[in-house]
């Protein structure tokens, strides 16, 4: 009998300790995720229904920047593809971009407003609208930026780039529907999406592709730019196996000729990131020989794939020094 109460005590104390530790756990999370950010997904219907919340903008303005002539065939009636990956932490990963559009997030107040482009990452293949878009519009227009959000072509890295030169150039043309200044449109990019906004920001003289109409005309040059933990800007180890990594250079890619004509720069990198802070100080590197006006900021901690959400690390911090940088700008 003694020995059976040992057992069962053993047994309580050890669902006691798995019961203090799940514990930690969920706070843990929730605290790395607090509301709005922690989301409950637990059925069909309550993933669909967030879904529906996370995408909801006003879709009378996107956007279609490509003539249907322009696009492969399948891409005209291919509808997005709206994956589950990230639903938990309240964001809406996007795939399948065929046909790509924007949407504009108008910033308050009378007179020509500063804008932005706001391009979200996902390595090229998928897209986070909300994390790393649709939030950063906002807290631009909080700053009275009004805010472009580009659904780049996915798994296309050359057409991304042609995504991004035409939409400058339609941004350009129609700034005065938009009420935004043509001579203040920047760009900010996370991830993959900050690759592109470099590699624009170097690649703006030329287009790349054929003329479509006046728009092109434009120049694409954006005004500013801020690659937030930005990624393969480097020389790979091995290109046969990017697993691999970086060689630890601070020399950028032939792809991002920076010059005198380079825009500034605001740019954010954590020491823990995977991508490596010799991505972001090899950038400041090269733009600081041409001349350029570049500010970089490396935090202690903060990983990747952040955006703007505080949780708890050194990167927290980005936003409120970048917030007095783009008042120059305003």
């Amino acid at each position: 009998m003694q020995r059976n109460n040992m057992k069962m005590n053993a047994v309580k104390n050890a669902m006691s300790v798995c019961a203090a530790m799940l514990a930690a756990t969920t706070a843990n999370i929730a605290a790395a995720y607090p509301a709005p950010y922690a989301a409950d997904v637990s059925t069909a219907e309550k993933r669909a229904g967030l879904t529906q919340r996370l995408w909801a903008h006003d879709v009378l303005t996107d956007v279609r920047i490509w003539p249907a002539e322009r696009l492969k065939p399948e891409a005209v009636e291919k509808p997005l593809r709206f994956t589950e990956k990230e639903l938990h932490e309240s964001n809406l990963v996007i795939g399948d971009i065929l046909n790509p559009q924007f949407s504009f997030f108008p910033a308050k107040g009378s007179g020509p407003r500063p804008a932005v482009v706001v391009f979200p990452g996902g390595g090229y293949r998928v897209l986070g609208w909300n994390k790393e878009g649709t939030e950063v519009a906002e807290w631009f227009n909080a700053h009275g930026f009004s805010a472009f959000v580009l659904l780049y072509r996915t798994n296309d890295r050359d057409g991304a780039l042609a995504d991004a030169q035409r939409t400058m150039g339609i941004i350009r043309r129609d700034a005065a529907k938009y009420g935004i200044d043509p001579k203040r449109i920047g760009v900010i990019g996370f991830s993959a999406g900050a690759n592109l906004a470099v590699r624009l920001s170097t690649n703006w003289r030329e287009r790349r592709y054929a003329r479509v109409d006046e728009a092109d005309d434009l120049s694409c040059r954006p005004d500013f730019m801020m690659p937030i933990y930005p990624w393969d800007l480097r020389p790979r180890k091995n290109p046969a196996t990017p697993r691999e990594g970086w060689k630890k250079t601070l020399e950028m890619l032939p792809e991002y000729p920076v010059d005198a004509q380079t825009p500034p720069s605001f740019t954010v990198q954590a020491k823990d990131d995977f991508c490596e802070i010799e991505t972001a100080l090899g950038l400041d590197s090269a733009l600081r020989k041409a001349g350029v006006s570049s500010t970089v900021r490396i935090y202690p901690d903060g990983g990747h794939g952040y955006g703007l959400r505080r949780l708890g690390k050194a990167t927290d911090a980005w936003s409120d020094e970048a917030a007095v940088w783009i008042r120059q700008f305003d």
